[in-house]
This record gives structure tokens, C-alpha cells and sequence, in this order.
């Protein structure tokens, strides 16, 4: 049996030099320990960041290691397990775990946080939920009136640059978006696409199914089954659309949500993750 996959973001910060012989020394503690995995490095001056996607426990050891050979470079590490929906961060200092925070996201009730906003009209304009993945990554799942997508999103604090990449109808990467700091958004299609690993299609599969149960209604479902909405749809003037939201979720919302004469605005997120639905609107609404 395949064990669970794990996605741990590793984190340095220290002085240039420190952090450069850190980056060399950690790639043959790797070799050593015959690290398995996938890896994505985005290295500035005085930052290093492990993207990795493992299959069973998170790589400690390496970093440890490391961490007591540089005792003046801090190490932090977020994680999260896609099969027991485990969040969870910690603190390496001077080879030793100084600080550890371990979330079940399922028994907190914390596992998305969404951000919907809906048109005058009744318009479904943007709708997610979002999952944090790590301090400057976010995933999830995101839809309109007339299409929908998985998504993954990152940013990176050295260069203000903030990246989204997008499936579209297949579970693979095809679509990306790149932000530059105080510049125009830059679009590539992602040519070969890139699969989604088994375990983070299935997570975001997830979010998708339970944002869809509690918060949406789809225009071509059964007669019978979309009656109900159709018809309250119809009293409040809305045209109906291939998604929409569910009336009672409209009602819900309209009470602490932000009401204009163009429309309604309800978020959930987190002040430092806002800027993911400002981002999303910016790319993938206006392709």
C-alpha cells in the first residue's frame, strides 16, 4: 500500500554566506539519506525554500542536521498531510525542535475557508475555497457561473512576484498566471501540462465536493432536484447559470457580508491570505 503524501515546506533565513553553504551542505546530508521525493527550490539572498512532496514522514533529520552545523540560520517547516488532514509547523534551531503546532484540520472544522462574490443580478462572479498549504502557498478550488478549476497558488516575499496555475477539465496543471511585483499579469499555457500528484488531486477533489454540497446548485441538474431553487431564483429575479449559489447559502451570507448596489461580497479569509482572492480575480477572471 502507498503511504500518504505529505507536502512540507522548508524554510531558511540567515545571512548570504551562511545560508549558501547551508543549501550546499543539506544536498549531500540528502544524498546520505537517501532522500525520495519531489523537490522545488526557490533560493534568494539570505532565503532558502523547499517545496517537497513525500510519500510517509517529513524530512527532519537532513534539516537537523544542517540546522547544528549553521546554529545561527532558523529553519521552519509547514506541512500538511493530504490523507489525514494533519497541519501542522515547527521551529529547527541549532540542530534541535524548538517549537511545534499540529492542527487536525477535519476536527477543527478548519479544512477551507471561502470568499464568494455574487453579482447584482444573482450572477455567480468568483466563489472558493481555500486551503493553506503553506506561509506563501495556497490551494483550492474556485468557480463562476461558467466554469470551474483546481488551483494552486503561490507567492514569493523576496520578489513580490505571485504565481497561479489552473486545470482546465483534466486533473493536470495547463494554465499559468504570473503576477510581477507592480506589473502587468503575464499568461502561459503550461505546454506538456504537469499531472497532479495522486494524493494532492484527491485532497483538492475534496474541498471541491464539500464547497459544491454546502454552497452550490448547477443550472443542468435534474429537473426535479433543481425545482426548488429554480423557482426561488425566479421570485428573486436571478437568471439562473450553469453554477450558482444555493438561495439559503445566499440568504445566510447576506446578513455579514459586504452589500453594494453591485452585489454581495462574503469572505472567510484570514487578513494574510486575502490577498489569494484579489490575485484569482486578477488572472483567472480576466483570461
Amino acid at each position: 500500500m502507498t503511504s500518504a503524501l505529505t507536502h512540507v515546506v522548508f524554510k531558511v533565513r540567515g545571512e548570504p554566506d551562511e545560508v549558501a553553504a547551508f543549501d550546499a551542505r543539506l544536498k549531500l546530508l540528502f544524498a546520505e539519506h537517501g532522500f525520495a521525493g519531489e523537490c522545488e527550490e526557490q533560493h534568494a539572498a539570505g532565503a532558502l525554500h523547499y517545496d517537497l512532496k513525500v510519500q510517509g514522514g517529513i524530512p527532519f533529520p537532513p534539516f537537523a542536521l544542517a540546522s547544528n552545523e549553521f546554529p545561527d540560520l532558523t529553519v521552519v517547516a509547514e506541512w500538511i498531510d493530504a490523507g489525514s488532514g494533519v497541519r501542522g509547523t515547527a521551529t529547527i534551531a541549532r540542530g534541535t525542535l524548538t517549537e511545534q503546532k499540529v492542527e487536525n484540520l477535519a476536527a477543527s472544522g478548519a479544512g477551507h475557508a471561502v470568499a464568494i462574490r455574487i453579482a447584482a443580478g444573482g450572477y455567480l462572479n468568483l466563489a472558493l475555497a481555500v486551503i493553506r498549504s503553506g506561509r506563501d502557498e495556497c490551494r483550492g478550488y474556485m468557480l463562476t457561473g461558467r466554469e470551474d478549476a483546481l488551483f494552486r497558488i503561490t507567492r514569493d516575499l523576496a520578489t513580490g512576484a505571485i504565481e497561479l496555475l489552473a486545470t482546465q477539465g483534466a486533473a493536470e496543471w495547463s494554465r499559468a498566471w504570473r503576477v510581477p511585483r507592480g506589473g502587468a499579469v503575464e499568461y502561459r499555457d503550461i505546454n506538456p501540462a504537469q499531472p497532479l500528484a495522486d494524493g494532492d488531486f484527491r485532497e483538492l477533489e475534496k474541498v471541491a465536493q464539500e464547497f459544491v454540497a454546502q454552497w452550490i446548485w448547477f443550472g443542468n441538474g435534474p429537473r426535479e432536484e433543481i425545482a426548488i431553487e429554480a423557482e426561488r431564483y425566479e421570485r428573486l429575479g436571478y437568471a439562473v447559470s450553469d453554477a450558482n449559489l444555493r438561495s439559503a447559502a445566499l440568504h445566510r451570507i447576506k446578513g455579514s457580508a459586504g452589500n453594494g448596489g453591485d452585489g454581495v461580497h462574503y469572505s472567510t479569509l484570514d487578513a494574510d491570505i486575502a490577498w489569494v482572492e484579489v490575485a484569482i480575480a486578477r488572472c483567472w477572471l480576466r483570461a
